[in-house]
Order: structure tokens, then C-alpha cells, then sequence
């Protein structure tokens, strides 16, 4: 009895392994979590005349996790930028990365739909997010709205037997981000050519101008330090101005005092002048009163000897006349000349028909003139149009040309995946995470740091046609237009 009770006891015992061996298996194959890591940057602008990107690795960031509003998982960015948070399976979670005085990034995460068994203790699902969250400050004018959506949504790809993230929400995400992008550069342009106006009118100098120019700055972005410090050159501006324009008016002041003592030293001169004019004047009279006596005296004698010589040669000049005109009719009717057309007459006939003449070739010169200027502004507008159209064709060529080869190179880079194969760790398959990173990069414009990933590719896999020819697109984009 003893013994079969020994017995029956090794057989609980040996049952009891077995259940407990299948329990830890069961629990470890549905208690797996998500390792979920990448980096966070802060972006600053230094703002002048020119826009001046700088761009770090930030420690303190705050990672949140969430599951139907509430928070369930938190952790920050370390002294790298750099994050780990564990995502628990088969629920749908999202993540807001956050840094004061920015923007938070939103994301999206499903770790629902992912089979039984697939992953066991030594392999473990994890994800990557390559490029990482950048942080920028809020502009003025700006509409940041749509931060508030999944800018990348990571889920369980069964054909891949991985996490990876889903290329529709990755496409839009970075629309999102790209148009705010394109709104802070329009932003920045201006503020930076209003800033050059006022150092441009500083220099003349216009003060006014350039106090006006800078504070529209200010309005444009305000707490930027550049617009005020220039307005306190200003300030020094208008004070010169000031000070120049009082000594101006002091000098004005002492010229008029001395043209008022200069005009009142003018006056008494004149007045001494005057009373010596009016007693010369008194002498002059008495002297030409007598004058005038003795020039009555002669005039008379004058106009007596003059008026009989007048009576003798009217008498003379009438007995000439009468012979002059006696001698102009004897030969009037002698001849009586025709009457002939001047060459004066001519001259005026011609000078009115060339001016007629030149009248009708202004008239017709005009008229060839706005129809030459018209052809040649349709040909300049027909060009112009020719060459837009061009233009957008190689861009949408170019385009597709992009998604078929990125197409076909993920498919490359996806052939041989075993049936347990989940996404490498960094370090395993560097070649992939630089060609993804690089790609990120290319997609919203950092074209400097695309070139820089995809040729860290290279030198993984050298002579890589996909990795050369986007190397070779970056540097076209970033040569200076």
C-alpha cells in the first residue's frame, strides 16, 4: 500500500512539472511586449537676415503612452535623445512625445491581430522609429492643428511576421509635417527680408524707415532678439539725428542775429546816406532851376529858327511830290504787269504737304509698332507657359520614377525573411536602417542628412545603384539655385 502510494505521488509530481512547464510557456507567449525605441531632437533657428537651422539630440523629453485616454506608460529621453518604452500586446495604444516650449508629436501603435506562439522568450518584438521626433517652438501665424493626428501608425504585419509601420499613415504624417515646414519657411523669409530692409535703411541712414521695418519684424515674430537690438541702434540713430538737428537750429539762430545786426548797421548808413542825398538834392535844384532858365532862353530862339526852316521845306517837299506823282502815272500806263502766284505762295503749298506726308507715316508707325509689342508679348507668355509645363513634367516623372524604384527596393530588401523574422536590431542590418533612415530623411526635405545616411549605406554595401543615384539626387538639390 506504501508503495503504490509512492507511486501515486511521483505521478501528481511529474503531472504538476508538466502543467506548470505548459503554464510559463502559455504565459510567456501571450504576455510579450513591444520594445518600441528611437530619438528625440530639438530644432532652433537662429533668425537674423538669414535663417540659420541648428539641430540636437535632447535629454528630458517627456514619452507618454496612452490606451483610450489614459495614461498607462511614461518614460523620458536620455543624455542621447534617446527613448525605450514597452508596449503591452493586443490593444490599441497611442504615444505623444513632448518638450516644453514645443509642439508634441503624436503616433499610433496596434499590437492587436498578432498570432499565438509568435514570439517566445528569445524572440521578442521590437520597432525603431528611424529619424526620430523633432521638436520645434510654435510660430505666430502658423497652424499646427494637425500635430494633434498620428503622424505614424506601427501595427503587426503578418506577411512580415513584424512590426513595421503602415505606409499610408507614414505618407500622410509627413505631408502634415512637410506643410508646416513650408509655412515656417515663407514665415521666416519674410521676417528675414524685413530685417535686411532695416539694416539697408539704417545704413543710408533712414531712421523712421528702419524703426518702422524693424518693429514690423517684431510683429512678425515676436521675442526674436535680433529686430531689437537693431532698434536700439536705432534710438542712437534718432538721438544723432536730434542733436544734429538742434545744432542746426542754434546755428540758424546765430545767422539770423548777425544778418539782423548787419541789417540794422545796413538801416543807419542808409539813413546818413539819405540826409546827405536830400541836401544834395536842394543844391542840384537851385542849380538846375538856373539851368533850366537859360535852357528856356535857348529854346525858344531854337524853335523860332526851327519852325522857319520847317515852313521852307514843306514848301519844297510839296513841289516834289506833285513831280513824283505827275512821273508814277505817265508810266502806269505805259504797262500794267500780270498778276503772278508768289514764290512765298509755293513754299507754304509744299510745307503743308510734307507735314500731311510726315503725319501719315507717324500714324502708320504706331500701328506696326503695338502689333510687333503685342506678338512679341503672346511669344514671351507662350514660352514662359511652354516651360512651366516642361518643368512640372520631369517633376511628376521624377515622382514616379521615386515610388516604383522605392517599391522595388523594398521588395528587394524584404526577399528571404524566415518564418520567425522580426525586424533587426541596430548594429545586425545597418545597410536597411541607413537606406529607411535616408528615406525619412528625403521625404520631408533634410536632403543633407539623406545624402549623409545613404551614403553610410554605401559604404555597407558599396556600389548599391539605389543608395547612388539618391546620393546623386541630394546633391543636386542642395547645389545653390
Amino acid at each position: 500500500m506504501r508503495k503504490t502510494n509512492c507511486k501515486y505521488q511521483l505521478s501528481v509530481k511529474k503531472i504538476n512539472i508538466i502543467l506548470l512547464f505548459l503554464y510559463s510557456s502559455v504565459y510567456l507567449a501571450q504576455n510579450w511586449k513591444l520594445e518600441l525605441t528611437s530619438n528625440v531632437y530639438l530644432r532652433t533657428w537662429k533668425l537674423n537676415t538669414k535663417a540659420i537651422e541648428e539641430e540636437k539630440e535632447i535629454s528630458g523629453a517627456t514619452i507618454k503612452l496612452y490606451q483610450n485616454g489614459k495614461e498607462i506608460d511614461q518614460t523620458t529621453s536620455n543624455s542621447e535623445g534617446e527613448f525605450k518604452i514597452m508596449v503591452p500586446p493586443n490593444g490599441e495604444y497611442y504615444l505623444i512625445v513632448s518638450y516644453p516650449g514645443c509642439n508634441a508629436k503624436r503616433m499610433a501603435v496596434n499590437t492587436q491581430n498578432v498570432p499565438e506562439g509568435i514570439f517566445t522568450e528569445n524572440v521578442k518584438p521590437s520597432f525603431k522609429i528611424t529619424g526620430g521626433f523633432i521638436m520645434v517652438k510654435p510660430y505666430p501665424g502658423i497652424n499646427y492643428s494637425e500635430l494633434s493626428q498620428d503622424l505614424i501608425r506601427v501595427e503587426y504585419f503578418s506577411n512580415k511576421k513584424a512590426f513595421d509601420d503602415n505606409p499610408k499613415a507614414t505618407e500622410k504624417g509627413l505631408s502634415i509635417v512637410s506643410k508646416i515646414y513650408s509655412a515656417e519657411d515663407v514665415l521666416f523669409k519674410e521676417f528675414c527680408s524685413t530685417n535686411k530692409s532695416g539694416d539697408i535703411a539704417l545704413e543710408k541712414p533712414d531712421c523712421p524707415l528702419a524703426k518702422q521695418l524693424y518693429q514690423k519684424s517684431m510683429a512678425l515674430i515676436p521675442g526674436e532678439q535680433y529686430p531689437i537690438e537693431q532698434l536700439a541702434k536705432v534710438g542712437d540713430c534718432l538721438k544723432e539725428i536730434e542733436e544734429r538737428k538742434k545744432k542746426a537750429e542754434e546755428a540758424a539762430l546765430a545767422e539770423q542775429a548777425k544778418k539782423e545786426e548787419a541789417a540794422k548797421a545796413k538801416e543807419e548808413a542808409e539813413k546818413l546816406a539819405a540826409q546827405k542825398k536830400v541836401e544834395k538834392q536842394e543844391a542840384d535844384k537851385l542849380a538846375a532851376q538856373k539851368k533850366a532858365e537859360q535852357a528856356e532862353a535857348d529854346k525858344l530862339a531854337k524853335e523860332k529858327a526851327k519852325a522857319e526852316k520847317q515852313e521852307a521845306d514843306k514848301k519844297a517837299a510839296e513841289q516834289k511830290n506833285q513831280e513824283k506823282l505827275a512821273k508814277q502815272k505817265e508810266q502806269s500806263l505805259k504797262s500794267k504787269p500780270p498778276v503772278e502766284k508768289t514764290a512765298e505762295d509755293e513754299k507754304k503749298l509744299a510745307k503743308k504737304k510734307a507735314d500731311e506726308e510726315k503725319a501719315r507715316k507717324q500714324k502708320e508707325g504706331l500701328a506696326k509698332s503695338k502689333a510687333e509689342d503685342e506678338a512679341a508679348m503672346k511669344a514671351d507668355y507662350e514660352k514662359k507657359m511652354a516651360k512651366r509645363k516642361a518643368q512640372e513634367e520631369e517633376d511628376e516623372k521624377r515622382r514616379l520614377a521615386y515610388e516604383t524604384e522605392k517599391k522595388e527596393h523594398d521588395a528587394e530588401m524584404d526577399k528571404g525573411n524566415s518564418k520567425y523574422k522580426i525586424p533587426q536590431v541596430l548594429g545586425k542590418d545597418m545597410y536597411k536602417e541607413n537606406i529607411q533612415k535616408a528615406d525619412t530623411y528625403f521625404k520631408t526635405k533634410r536632403y543633407k542628412e539623406a545624402k549623409q545616411s545613404y551614403e553610410d549605406a554605401l559604404n555597407i554595401k558599396p556600389a548599391d545603384p539605389y543608395a547612388t543615384k539618391r546620393i546623386e539626387e541630394c546633391t543636386k538639390l542642395l547645389e545653390p539655385k
